[in-house]
């Protein structure tokens, strides 16, 4: 794949089926051979893709990015906010913005969780559409206040549900204190905040026009979920499927990461990337094999793309 010299940032509006206007940017030639489609994280924003979508555009891949519903400047839209909408709005920007040619879905956490359901619950395109996906820092069962047995593991379970159960049960309140909070606060709520740029929001902005019962009602979701024993549309993918995470990630912990790949017993699954945490595709030491994973991933797509295409002209009538 020849590099390329990368376009700026497109942004556009995909609208679902219940009316939430999803941003999406778009890096890449717009007629590219493969398209990267990359779904991110709980409280973050297209943003967590920057090294990814820099280094992917520039070696001539086409990358899609979207601020999650009710993340960013998306919408919230009118259908409960679960991790089963997620992977139906995912299923939605892959047919509005690459409804042919080859793909490769990379989700991050939440947004792994999303190709997930994906998967589980949209079977169909996973078969029409043959993906390379990469599950990044994610599970499939609901997430964990505690990341596993060690005291200092519950210590970090105690903070977590100190600010996690008030967000839940009393919301209203927590907007009040998130208008008080300074503008540059990462939980400062700002309704009327306006993200005027090409580039998505950094992740400190996240949640700048979200109310606090929105988060509440997506975090109620990730404490439920599971597509464990429903992830039969994978098994033909075989190793177009990888696994990627860090060794000290402490909300995704490798027994979360082990269960995944019992699930998929087909799927590639890589070392776990020594220091790194949670956060892999903008991680100090982890981003760096997020972009190689993504890039052979995609260089081996378009090989598979133009091998087909070659093997069909050669079985044409003359």
């Amino acid at each position: 794949m020849s590099a390329a010299a990368r376009p700026s940032t497109r942004r556009s509006i995909v609208v679902t089926d219940d009316r939430a206007r999803l941003t999406v940017y778009t890096d890449g030639p717009a007629h590219a051979g493969v398209t990267a489609i990359l779904s991110h994280g709980y409280l973050m924003t297209a943003d967590a893709w920057r090294f990814q979508a820099r280094e992917l555009s520039a070696r001539g891949v086409r990358v899609i990015r979207y601020d999650q519903r009710a993340h960013g400047t998306s919408e919230p839209g009118h259908a409960a906010l679960t991790i089963d909408r997620l992977g139906a709005d995912l299923a939605q920007i892959i047919d509005a913005t690459t409804p042919r040619g080859p793909i490769v879905l990379a989700g991050h956490s939440m947004g792994g969780m999303a190709a997930l359901t994906l998967a589980a619950r949209h079977p169909d395109l996973i078969r029409r559409r043959n993906p390379r996906i990469a599950l990044i820092s994610t599970a499939c069962s609901r997430a964990q206040l505690a990341p596993g047995h060690h005291p200092l593991h519950w210590v970090k379970a105690a903070v977590r549900a100190s600010y996690s159960y008030p967000l839940c049960w009393m919301p209203p309140a927590a907007d009040v204190v998130r208008r008080r909070l300074p503008s540059r606060h990462p939980w400062s709520l700002l309704p009327e905040a306006q993200h005027r740029d090409d580039v998505p929001p950094p992740g400190r902005q996240a949640l700048r026009r979200t109310p606090t019962g929105q988060i509440a009602e997506l975090w109620k979701s990730l404490r439920t979920y599971t597509t464990a024993d429903q992830l039969h549309a994978l098994d033909a993918l075989a190793d177009r499927v990888e696994i990627i995470t860090g060794a000290v990630d402490d909300w995704i912990p490798l027994s979360q990461t082990r269960e995944l790949a019992r699930q998929l017993p087909g799927a590639r699954v890589h070392e776990p990337v020594a220091g790194a945490g949670h956060r892999l595709p903008t991680d100090r030491v982890g981003h760096a094999k997020v972009t190689q994973v993504l890039s052979a991933m995609a260089e081996a797509a378009l090989r598979a793309s133009e091998s087909t295409s070659s093997t069909c002209l050669r079985g044409a009538p003359a």
